[in-house]
């Protein structure tokens, strides 16, 4: 139905129905969200427990990628070891993997949550939860950077 001038009424469920016939998906679109508000909230409440599943995950890649590089590199052994028994990395190529692979993995997370929370905010979803991971993830991120960072300077 339309209202006095001519548009369509807001509070009208809207139904859209193809043109070709065929039967509508059955995945919803951004109208079924707007009308529905429970449908809404399933997608929020998904939406934040992505957020939480992406954030330990993250944590979970860069601590176990860098344990699993240096078990590979006491297993290998190296001039380092061979050396110095107390030496953590056994050689050259080990530092470097370890100060690149769990770096890389905590750089992934930082940016790709704060682009997952433009994404979440543009599609007006709950985004709030992602900015959150922004801010959890960060000082991690940081604190990583900066260890394997000094770590690589003094040697």
């Amino acid at each position: 139905m339309s209202n006095t001038l001519g548009s369509p009424d807001p509070h009208e469920p809207r139904i859209s129905v193809p043109r070709d016939g065929a039967m509508p998906s059955s995945r919803p679109d951004t109208l079924d969200y707007e009308a529905d508000p429970l449908l809404r909230l399933e997608k929020n409440n998904q939406s934040t427990r992505h957020a939480v599943i992406f954030f330990f995950a993250i944590i979970a890649a860069m601590f176990g990628t860098a344990l699993l590089i240096y078990l590979v590199s006491q297993v290998m052994g190296g001039p380092r070891c061979e050396a110095d028994s107390s030496a953590m990395l056994c050689s050259t190529t080990m530092r470097v993997i370890f100060a690149i692979l769990p770096t890389a993995i905590a750089l992934f997370g930082q940016f790709g949550s704060a682009w997952i929370t433009y994404a979440r905010w543009r599609d007006h979803l709950r985004w709030r939860p992602w900015l959150a991971v922004v801010w959890f993830i960060m000082p991690i991120t940081l604190a990583w950077v900066i260890s394997i960072g000094s770590a690589l300077l003094i040697g």
